[in-house]
């Protein structure tokens, strides 16, 4: 299986959703799934101003001349795709969502009904599944719920399944576990692994994988003590290279 991870995180392999997203590619990887990664961190994908022309004028074709020009020829090419976006402000990064956007030409104009919904077919694409890898600052996991169902709804106009998430709350918080809770955060890191085996060869995240990739490694009241703490440190540092 050839599947494609878009990692849409401004911090590209520094942050917190590519330490998730690179467990769950090695989990792909152990499942003999060919991987291709693509940090949007960088790239220049310009937005989409709706002119329609790659569907009308220059069918398949955007008009933007930027590094999407790289990117897509992969879309067509695979089987699955995994997005991985930190939780902006309820939703996905703006970098993922210009690389949704730019999307369009992967579909045709025309209308067709699928289980009773008006949609575009798609224009000569194979995905036939897409899971989700996110991580979030605050602990609750409904902190998530925005974008697990924006990405429900990508999947439902790609036509293809939602193969599940692994989210991981508290991420932040991920570098102190490994000192302070070192078992957890090993059980963690093996059910993301397991995630993306189970992605390649069973075609979805099993519920128990995903809970325990999103287990509770430190208590609320611990995470935001602990949280001040260190933004008060940092804005003290700050405030002292001042003088």
């Amino acid at each position: 299986m050839k599947v494609l991870v878009v990692n849409g995180s401004p911090s590209g392999e520094r942050g917190k959703t590519w330490w998730v997203a690179k467990r769950f590619v090695d989990g792909m990887k152990d499942a003999k799934a060919e991987v291709t990664i693509v940090h949007l961190q960088g790239k220049k994908i310009h937005h989409c101003t709706g002119e329609l022309a790659c569907w009308l004028k220059t069918p398949g074709k955007c008009i933007h001349k930027d590094d999407m020009d790289f990117i897509l020829p992969f879309f067509y090419e695979v089987e699955a795709v995994v997005l991985a976006s930190p939780v902006y402000v309820d939703g996905m990064t703006g970098l993922l969502k210009n690389f949704v956007d730019r999307l369009v030409p992967t579909v045709e104009p025309f209308f067709e009904i699928r289980n009773g919904h008006i949609r575009h077919p798609a224009r000569n694409t194979k995905i036939s599944r897409v899971a989700l890898v996110s991580v979030c600052g605050f602990p609750e996991m409904d902190n998530f719920d925005p974008i697990v169902h924006h990405v429900r709804a990508i999947c439902r106009n790609m036509n293809a399944k939602f193969a599940g998430a692994v989210l991981r709350p508290a991420a932040p918080a991920l570098d102190a576990a490994k000192i302070f809770h070192p078992f957890k955060t090993w059980d963690v890191s093996g059910a993301i692994k397991k995630a993306g085996i189970e992605f390649v060869q069973d075609g979805e995240i099993s519920d128990e994988t995903a809970a325990t990739a999103a287990m509770e490694i430190f208590s609320a009241e611990d995470y935001k003590r602990e949280a001040n703490k260190s933004f008060e440190k940092a804005l003290k540092r700050i405030e002292e290279k001042k003088k």
